[in-house]
């Protein structure tokens, strides 16, 4: 799942929410705060990577909670910059609308980025280190059975070596070949780890196939290695979207982002490392 697909999934979530509700012995009264009422936020969505560019920043505003078909209203005429540590220097021309895209900007591992924002007069701002590159060392399959005469199901392991300094965070990315829907992979949006009790360890991940994952297709699988940042943002996000599904679950909150002056959102810059596995 590509980044900037994301927040398509939290934004009824992301409204900065306060519920306070009064209950009075006497009359039962009842106070609470119209949700639809609060001022809309800026969203921010920021990439660079090792790969090629151009690298998107894209701008949006959040929607009201309770809206039966939620619209995300783009942020068009901002002022966005994006600078690394050793003197680049990118001013990120809009192409679409809310959507800008670096020109001269190139990603390296070991480079600090920080990004700007000027947007009806309030400037943002965020920075992101972008980690040394992990390599995936393998990628293989094995075949699982499968209750109910649904056919061979299959068990994706990827290996990747942890450096030996600790601090290294990891998002696993799995995709299929065929049109299907995510959670048909493994139920799970996102696949975080840390090394902070494997350091220096030769990780092992398993990724569980699901169903609609049959022989003959193509499993793509990205390595992103992340810093600490993204780690906390992608975590809590993750958080968020589990706990809607459960009928206890708590008022919608923001992940933790890395943006100043209230916005929502992440900016991040990360390596990449894909291989692809046919299924037999």
């Amino acid at each position: 799942m590509k980044i900037s697909t994301l927040f398509a999934t939290i934004r009824r979530g992301v409204l900065p929410i306060i519920l306070a509700a009064v209950f009075l012995t006497a009359c039962q009264q009842v106070v609470s705060i119209d949700l639809n009422k609060t001022n809309p936020q800026l969203v921010i969505e920021g990439i660079v990577t090792d790969q090629p560019g151009p690298y998107s920043v894209k701008l949006s505003k959040t929607g009201n909670y309770f809206a039966p078909s939620l619209t995300f209203p783009t942020v068009s005429n901002a002022l966005v910059v994006v600078a690394d540590n050793f003197g680049q220097t990118d001013t990120l021309k809009e192409n679409v609308s809310g959507t800008y895209l670096s020109s001269t900007l190139s990603g390296a591992p070991g480079s600090m980025y920080t990004l700007y924002v000027s947007s009806e007069g309030k400037q943002y701002n965020a920075t992101s280190s972008m980690p040394k590159k992990v390599l995936i060392d393998t990628l293989f399959s094995v075949v699982r059975n499968q209750s109910r005469g649904e056919g061979p199901g299959y068990d994706i392991y990827v290996t990747f070596k942890d450096p030996p300094e600790l601090g290294n965070y990891y998002r696993i990315n799995a995709t299929s070949s065929e049109v299907i829907p995510t959670d048909s992979i493994d139920g799970r949006r996102y696949r975080l780890y840390t090394d902070k009790l494997t350091n220096g360890n030769e990780m092992m991940e398993r990724i569980r196939a699901g169903r609609l994952v049959v022989t003959g297709d193509t499993i793509t699988v990205e390595l992103y290695s992340i810093d600490r940042a993204a780690y906390d943002y992608f975590n809590t996000l993750n958080d968020i979207l589990m706990s809607d599904r459960a009928p206890t679950s708590l008022s919608p909150a923001n992940p933790t982002s890395n943006i100043s002056n209230g916005s929502l959102g992440h900016f991040s810059a990360y390596t990449i490392d894909t291989r692809k596995i046919v299924l037999k």
